[in-house]
């Protein structure tokens, strides 16, 4: 009784056919095979999954400390580039300044040395042209005095004039 085969007292062995009876028995041989056999099966292979989850831990936590200490030394490079690249832009700064001003007292002397040179040539035009008036002025003005010497003088007292002035000159 209780076992799918049965030793039957007339026929030897046999089968039961009992559902219930059989399935309640098989279920309970079941749990005592893997209670007993599968307990350390099971133990083995947790423990090694164990094992093997504390080592990826570690390794994580590993790979961890080295990413924060290279942070670290990342962070530091990262504030000496902005004090330089700071500093370069100071400096660059201060050297425009002095370029510009530079560039300015050049331009300045440039425009006083134009102006300068502007007055110069001014100067120059003013006199050349003062002096062409002149010219003018003189000529137009003998021009006249000929002109009037030549109506108010006849060939007479044109030749008394020459003479008192060749006179005056020390001339005979």
């Amino acid at each position: 009784m209780g076992n799918i085969l049965y030793l039957a007292a007339e026929s030897g062995w046999g089968l039961n056919l009992d559902i219930l009876e059989i399935n309640l028995i098989n279920i309970t041989i079941l749990v005592v095979v893997l209670v007993v056999y599968g307990s350390k099966f099971l133990g083995k292979i947790l423990s090694e999954r164990r094992a093997a989850i504390e080592a990826e831990i570690k390794d994580a936590e590993n790979r961890a400390a080295t990413a924060k200490k290279a942070l670290e030394v990342e962070q530091g490079k990262l504030s000496q580039a902005k004090a330089e690249a700071t500093k370069i832009r100071e400096q660059a700064e201060q050297n425009a300044a002095t370029v510009k001003e530079k560039i300015l007292a050049q331009g300045q002397a440039e425009v006083e040395r134009i102006k300068a040179s502007a007055a110069q040539d001014l100067q120059g035009e003013q006199d050349k042209a003062i002096a062409e008036l002149k010219g003018r002025v003189a000529a137009l003005a003998l021009e006249r005095v000929e002109a009037q010497l030549q109506e108010t003088l006849d060939d007479s007292a044109q030749s008394q004039f020459i003479d008192r002035c060749i006179a005056q000159l020390g001339g005979s």
